[in-house]
């Protein structure tokens, strides 16, 4: 949906209200115009509020944005650290498994070997 259009027919509908209005008032002039001086007013204060709370969220937005940066890039580094803490724990347990590893090839080749002797 296009912006300008829609505004345009908003800000259209909105003066033929207006002036159909006037046109049907059942108020004396002077009467009319007091209130729309006093409903001007009242929208012009309404928008000044809304501006200022719009502003506010704005503000929270941003804030909420770095904040959630900065709770990001904490988190990725405490990963980081424990991922790196992990290994250094783990690394020799893996170098244990490895030759473990090894010895039960050289074992299972050694068993291949006596059964091939044994089975002549």
């Amino acid at each position: 949906m296009k912006v300008k259009p829609f505004l345009y027919g908003f800000i259209a509908g909105g003066l033929a209200a207006g002036i159909s209005s006037l046109l049907i008032a059942p108020n004396a002039g002077k009467v009319t115009r007091d209130r729309i001086k006093e409903n001007k007013q009242l929208m012009l204060s309404q928008l000044q509020e809304l501006k200022t709370e719009l502003m506010q969220l704005k503000d929270s937005i941003t804030n909420a944005t770095k904040e959630g940066k900065k709770q990001i890039s904490k988190f990725l580094s405490e990963v980081k650290f424990s991922l790196a803490h992990w290994e250094k724990e783990v690394k020799p347990q893996q170098l244990e498994i490895q030759k473990e590893i090894i010895e039960m090839k050289e074992t299972v080749q050694e068993l291949e070997e006596e059964i091939l002797e044994y089975s002549k």
